[in-house]
């Protein structure tokens, strides 16, 4: 009986995968949407309908200090928006732009990603941007958890990175909260908005 009961959890752990697999293969090819479900929040494609919510943030300029983007006028937030729908009807499908909503109301209240460096890469970079009203509530770290199980699960990726600029220790506390190891320090390895930054570097394996 131990046996038998040992090779049916074998069976529905292997049923269980294919289905994970089958799943990814079709987001993957465009032919379904992409939609990860936490205790509070839900992380789907972007849609036309989510340019007010995205540009209260990306308008900012305080919010978007330490990127390379913003602020952002009504037209960049526009594009964003278009250019992150075409990214999600590509195929084969290899970045995962995703807005992040709460699962009680539907409101969204940033976006996350995760992205392979190339199209067959087993390396993903991995970030996250979140509306100052909902910081400090825990949900940049779990969107980009679930990100980050989507990533070695679905993807089977092998390991994933995020940076931040080294000023930017909100950023560099996700990272950590999440398990992610800081890997390096680069001194003034790019220039933005007028100034050399340096940029933090984590990583954690699958």
């Amino acid at each position: 009986w131990k046996t038998l009961a040992l090779r049916l959890r074998e069976i529905r752990e292997k049923l269980r995968k294919n289905k994970l697999n089958y799943l990814y293969q079709a987001i993957k090819a465009g032919i379904m949407t992409l939609l990860l479900k936490t205790e509070r929040l839900v992380l789907r494609d972007f849609q036309p309908g989510d340019f007010a919510a995205v540009h209260a943030y990306a308008a900012i300029p305080e919010f978007s200090r330490f990127e390379a983007w913003g602020p952002n006028t009504p037209e960049d937030t526009r594009k964003y928006i278009a250019d992150m729908m075409t990214q999600a009807s590509q195929n084969p499908r290899w970045k995962f732009e995703l807005a992040i909503t709460l699962a009680n109301s539907g409101q969204l209240i940033g976006g996350s990603g995760i992205r392979r460096e190339s199209q067959e890469s087993a390396v993903a970079n991995l970030g996250w941007a979140v509306n100052s009203d909902f910081q400090r509530q825990g949900f940049a770290t779990e969107a980009a958890q679930a990100l980050i199980n989507f990533g070695f699960k679905q993807m089977g990726l092998s390991l994933i990175y995020a940076t931040c600029d080294a000023r930017n220790q909100a950023s560099s506390r996700v990272m950590e909260k999440l398990g992610m190891k800081r890997v390096g320090l680069l001194i003034g390895d790019r220039e933005q908005k007028g100034e050399k930054r340096d940029t933090l570097r984590y990583e954690i394996l699958g």
